[in-house]
């Protein structure tokens, strides 16, 4: 359920950045009923982020499997991630 969850997420996110491409290229050639669109596009993408961050998910670093978010090793290659966004960010990408 957690995986049906995160993707579930990841399409509202790109459905709602679509609706608000397309109600901005609506609005700039002048056209009615934009905002609707970009409301709605507004909602997709809210909706997928906060689906996205319930299903407690993320992606490890090195074999970008999906992995809990409060795991402190991968599964599938073993890498050991790291506790916190500086400390991934002060280690090297390649191994």
């Amino acid at each position: 359920m957690r995986y049906l969850a995160y993707s579930t997420g990841i399409v509202l996110k790109a459905a709602g950045v679509l609706l608000a491409l397309t109600a901005a290229i609506i609005w700039v050639s002048g056209r009615p009923n934009s905002r609707i669109l970009f409301d709605t596009g507004a909602v997709c993408f809210a909706g997928g982020f906060l689906l996205k961050r319930a299903s407690r998910l993320k992606k490890c670093f090195r074999c970008r499997e999906k992995v809990e978010r409060d795991a402190a090793r991968c599964r599938h290659c073993g890498y050991d991630l790291p506790a916190n966004a500086a400390k991934s960010l002060s280690e090297p990408f390649y191994r």
